[in-house]
């Protein structure tokens, strides 16, 4: 297991269909999990924390990481575009001023 702030990694040998595995991570959207490569959807575990279903498989290599959601995405960029609005209002202001 290899463990980096939000991003986990992990090699598992699941012995039974049907396996529920559970994360150290309180459940939220946003989390991107890949087993094997392939995305799979995860669901909060009855004690609240990020979890996945398994089929059964010899071994795996399982990927959690964290790459937000498309709100938290559009949120940035007008956050961004606002922050940009104000500069270009200021400086306007300022040359009105100072003519």
């Amino acid at each position: 297991m290899n463990k980096n702030g939000q991003n986990l990694s992990c090699k598992i040998k699941i012995l039974e269909n049907g396996t529920i595995l559970e994360f150290p991570y309180i459940y939220y959207p946003g989390y991107k999990i890949t087993v094997n490569g392939n995305e799979v959807e995860s669901f909060e575990s009855e004690n609240g924390f990020l979890a996945i279903s398994l089929p059964e498989m010899s071994s795996s290599e399982v990927v959690v990481e964290y790459v937000g959601t498309n709100l938290m995405f559009v949120s940035k960029i007008i956050s961004g575009m606002t922050l940009i609005s104000i500069m270009i209002y200021e400086i306007y202001k300022k040359k009105i001023k100072g003519e």
